[in-house]
C-alpha cells in the first residue's frame, strides 16, 4: 500500500486529479447501487398496511379549515369566559375595597383603622 501511495505521488497533478476524480465516481456508483438495492427490500415488505381509501385532497382540506375554525373559536370562547372572569374579579375587588359584602360564602368584618 505504501508503494502504491508514493507511485500516485510521483504522478504530474492532472493525472492524479482524473484518478481522483474516477475514484469518486466509482464509489458513488456503488454507493448508489446498494441504497437503490435496499429500496426495493424496504417497499417490498409483506407486513405494509395497504390504504384503502382513496385520498381526497379537498375533503382533507375542509377537514383542515373546520378544525382550525372549531381551535380558534374555542380559542376565543376561552377569552371570552376569561375576559368575563377577569370582571368579576374586579368586581369583587372593588367591593372589598368599598366594604361592601361579598358573595364568597365567607363575610369578613372590615374594622376602620383610624391615622393619627
Amino acid at each position: 500500500m505504501h508503494t502504491y501511495v508514493k507511485k500516485l505521488q510521483s504522478k504530474p497533478e492532472h493525472i492524479r486529479k482524473q484518478i481522483l476524480v474516477v475514484s469518486l465516481l466509482v464509489c458513488m456508483v456503488i454507493v448508489g447501487l446498494v441504497w437503490i438495492g435496499s429500496l426495493g427490500y424496504r417497499f417490498n415488505k409483506k407486513n405494509v398496511v395497504e390504504v384503502k381509501e382513496e385520498i381526497k385532497p379537498f375533503a382533507l382540506l375542509g377537514q383542515s379549515i373546520k378544525e382550525t375554525y372549531n381551535n380558534v373559536t374555542a380559542s376565543v370562547g376561552n377569552a371570552s369566559l376569561l375576559k368575563k372572569k377577569a370582571s368579576e374579579e374586579l368586581n369583587t375587588e372593588s367591593q372589598v375595597e368599598t366594604g361592601e359584602n361579598v358573595e364568597t360564602g365567607k363575610q369578613v368584618d372590615l374594622i376602620q383603622i383610624e391615622y393619627q
